[in-house]
């Protein structure tokens, strides 16, 4: 997959008319990386990815995911990993197609603390299994299996896996690729 990252990258930010120096700008990520990235001479990491969908106004998942199907039900093993770090998060598309609603399952198998940009909507997760502390605008809420989270638009959060087994979470938001820009936009910077 991280072959085909950077071309898709190259392929939206053409689309959308955007010089790489006006995407490094909107990211705040170098331009020499970006270069780099749509000519596929390094692996993005989920931050880096994160930087770039708020730059283009949608999601990780609307990135990767396949916006032209119109499945209603997706059984367990027909799961997209939306994006797999390395570093031991898994990101698994739960909707597929161009809904009003997205969902993720999130899987955190390391011990590691894992920054996650601004997103472009509110957020809702539900802790399915293991615990987790998840630190929202430098407040930290401590998760365990059951609980659950709202995160609101624009919000710095970061996490990391408290438990021993594998944290496995339910992430539920707003596809605001189906909202027009303009309302995106206002909707966001009036937070």
């Amino acid at each position: 997959m991280d072959a085909k990252i950077g071309t898709l990258i190259k392929n939206i930010r053409k689309e959308r008319n955007l010089t790489l120096q006006e995407l490094s700008t909107r990211s705040g990520l170098s331009l020499s990386y970006i270069s780099m990235l749509e000519r596929n001479l390094n692996s993005p990491t989920v931050a880096s990815l994160q930087s770039i969908c708020f730059a283009f106004q949608m999601t990780l998942t609307d990135l990767f995911g396949g916006l032209d199907n119109d499945n209603r039900l997706i059984k367990k093993n027909e799961r997209v990993v939306v994006f797999s770090d390395p570093l031991g998060v898994t990101y698994e598309a739960l909707t597929d197609g161009n809904r009003n609603i997205k969902s993720i399952c999130m899987t955190v198998k390391d011990d590691s603390t894992h920054t996650s940009e601004r997103h472009i909507s509110d957020e809702f997760g539900y802790l399915l299994e293991g615990s987790m502390v998840m630190t929202v605008e430098n407040i930290p809420y401590e998760l365990h299996s059951g609980d659950s989270l709202y995160i609101p638009v624009g919000s710095a959060h970061k996490f990391y896996k408290t438990s021993k087994e594998d944290c496995v979470s339910l992430w539920v938001y707003h596809n605001a690729s189906v909202e027009p820009t303009h309302l995106r936009y206002k909707h966001f910077h009036n937070e």
